[in-house]
C-alpha cells in the first residue's frame, strides 16, 4: 500500500518532471546538432545515454504521481 503524498510534494514532482522533460527535448536537439556536425560516436553515445537515464526517471516519476491519484 502506497502512503499518501501531500500536494505539495506532487507539486515538486510535477516540477521535477517538466524540468526533466525539458532535458529530454534538448537532448533530442543536441544529440541531432551532434550528428550533423559529424561528432565523436562516443560523445554521441553518452548523450544518448543520458537521454535514456532522463527517461527511465521520467517514467519513475509518472508512476509515483498515478499511484497518488
Amino acid at each position: 500500500m502506497t502512503t499518501p503524498v501531500r500536494p505539495d510534494q506532487d507539486n515538486k514532482i510535477r516540477t521535477r518532471l517538466i524540468h526533466l522533460k525539458k532535458q529530454h527535448r534538448d537532448l533530442d536537439d543536441g544529440i541531432v546538432t551532434a550528428y550533423k556536425m559529424r561528432t565523436n560516436d562516443q560523445v554521441v553515445s553518452k548523450l544518448k545515454l543520458r537521454k535514456l537515464h532522463l527517461k527511465e526517471e521520467i517514467v519513475k516519476l509518472e508512476e509515483e504521481l498515478a499511484e497518488n491519484s
